[in-house]
């Protein structure tokens, strides 16, 4: 079965349209960095607010493991709060919860769709509280009239849930200057190779009309010569030692590739923006009748550029192995962190287990309308 992408992919259309977005989203913060990932971006937050041993970071119960990681590296503790059915913390739980020692506070705007942040800050400022703004899905949009990002001391994305690139994030502020972080340059061997990356995978799925059949040669090529290096490097032959996973650091201290920071600026935000919005309704449209499931948010906010189709499966057991045998680019939060709280009325858990983040592209639109 064929492989079809969940993230964006390179090719000569994503430099086709208006180059500006329709909807203001992250870039409109006075002071950006460019970071490896949203998850460096994260560690980077923290370590701005200083955060470290002793202090508690207050984190939704509906997660990746991503986003949880940098905040225990740094020897803080998570606490975990939960969310409502339509995604939003639950502030109702928070003014009623035990907040000594809670120093900062991870919000998300899950699916690319932004969640109401008025209260929030209110709520941040009366108790002392940094929030920190997970823009890792939502690049573009506004929440209470102002811009994705900018409610945060701190915000953070995520480049490869929105542009063609293969690493990248952003941390930003509307006040913070971000000048403390002295990131070390990306190797040139990283930067080769993070641009070989990004067109690599374009040639996969046949994005570069005219080059495809040239470079997917050059990548066989290229395939076949790491598959012997690999075959002549095993176990027995490094006197079977077994590395110990470790963190390292410096991944988060770094600065992405040349070739991440020069696409995300000249790709066209406006397709972007269009494509995202046209597939989620549509998606919304040939969803909304099918048996034993249904969409979390079937309505998209006007200024809401989605990252994927929340899709709410009753029985999730029997349909989330099969669908994603069958091809369709689709994915779920279903490890969590350990010891991660079950709080009454909490919908994080559930949504870990049942709901079902479908690409918003033109291939699972197809493939969706053929079953």
């Amino acid at each position: 079965m064929r492989s079809y992408p969940r993230l964006p992919v390179l090719g000569w259309s994503a430099f086709s349209g208006e180059r500006a977005a329709p909807t203001p989203g992250v870039l409109s913060a006075r002071y950006r960095r460019y970071t490896t990932s949203g998850r460096a971006a994260i560690a980077l937050a923290l370590r701005a607010l200083h955060i470290g041993l002793g202090d508690k970071v207050l984190v939704p119960t509906y997660h990746c493991l991503t986003m949880i990681a940098p905040v225990v590296q740094t020897g803080a503790q998570p606490m975990f709060y939960p969310i409502t059915a339509s995604g939003e913390v639950d502030l109702e739980w928070l003014q009623r919860a035990a907040l000594a020692g809670s120093r900062a506070m991870l919000a998300a705007h899950y699916f690319g769709i932004p969640q109401p942040m008025l209260r929030l800050r209110a709520f941040c400022d009366a108790h002392r509280i940094a929030l920190i703004e997970d823009c890792a899905h939502t690049f573009f949009g506004m929440s209470d009239g102002a811009a994705v990002g900018s409610w945060g001391d701190l915000a953070i994305a995520s480049l490869p849930k929105v542009f063609p690139v293969p690493e990248g994030g952003l941390i930003l502020s509307a006040m913070h200057p971000l000048k403390e972080f002295d990131l070390a340059p990306c190797s040139w061997r990283d930067e080769v190779k993070a641009a070989i990356d990004a067109i690599e995978v374009g040639v996969v799925h046949r994005r570069f009309t005219g080059l495809n059949t040239l470079l997917g040669g050059l990548f066989g090529l290229k395939g076949w010569l790491l598959r012997r290096h690999d075959s002549a490097d095993t176990p027995a032959n490094r006197g079977g030692e077994s590395p110990v996973p470790t963190v390292d650091f410096r991944f988060y201290f770094s600065r992405p590739a040349a070739v991440t920071r020069w696409l995300a600026s000249r790709v066209r935000q406006a397709r972007i923006v269009g494509n995202r919005r046209r597939n989620y309704a549509a998606l919304a449209s040939r969803l909304s009748r099918i048996d034993g499931a249904h969409a979390l948010r079937p309505d998209l906010p006007d200024d809401a550029t989605p990252y994927v189709f929340p899709l709410y499966v009753n029985d999730p057991a029997a349909s989330y192995q099969r669908l994603r045998s069958a091809g369709i680019p689709l994915f779920r939060w279903d490890e969590l962190w350990p010891g991660t709280p079950v709080i009454g009325g909490d919908h994080g858990l559930d949504w870990a287990i049942g709901s079902f983040s479908l690409a918003v592209t033109r291939t699972c639109l197809c493939m969706i309308s053929r079953r």
